[in-house]
């Protein structure tokens, strides 16, 4: 896909409002659920989305990037599976720091190969889950 395409993307064109409708869409799932299943689904995401960063780097080809990308993700999955054996109510934390892990991608230490979109995309999807299962589960 061209840089040219990527920018007339309707994600690249419209990105918080879509991702913040995905967000919260997301999470009227969870209130249908009960709460030991829902956090076992966002436990699940979690680690999911922190995986999506491994095919960035995979894409970019720097073993260095793979590496790095590879190990934060097990990390998530590692603090998720944690969190579910021990404390489930740091799961939204857990989305929180993705956001940070996010929003350091837009720093030359973590230049990866990808749509310019999706970095602002997950941080909102990441803070509107985090704070949204927080307060779901809080209540």
């Amino acid at each position: 896909m061209t840089e040219a395409r990527r920018d007339t993307n309707i994600l690249a064109k419209h990105t918080l409002p879509i991702w913040s409708v995905i967000s919260l869409s997301s999470l009227a799932v969870h209130l249908l659920l009960p709460e030991t299943v829902s956090q076992v689904l966002a436990a699940m995401l979690l680690s999911l989305i922190a995986g999506v960063y491994i095919g960035f780097a995979a894409m970019d080809g720097r073993m260095k990037r793979i590496v790095v990308e590879a190990t934060v993700a097990c990390l998530f999955m590692v603090f998720a599976v944690w969190s579910l054996m021990t404390a489930s109510w740091l799961i939204p934390f857990g989305y929180l720091a993705h956001a940070g892990w996010d929003f350091l991608h837009h720093t030359p230490l973590f230049e990866v190969a990808m749509p310019k979109w999706y970095i602002p995309a997950c941080v909102v999807v990441d803070v509107i889950v985090g704070v949204g299962l927080w307060l779901i589960w809080s209540l």
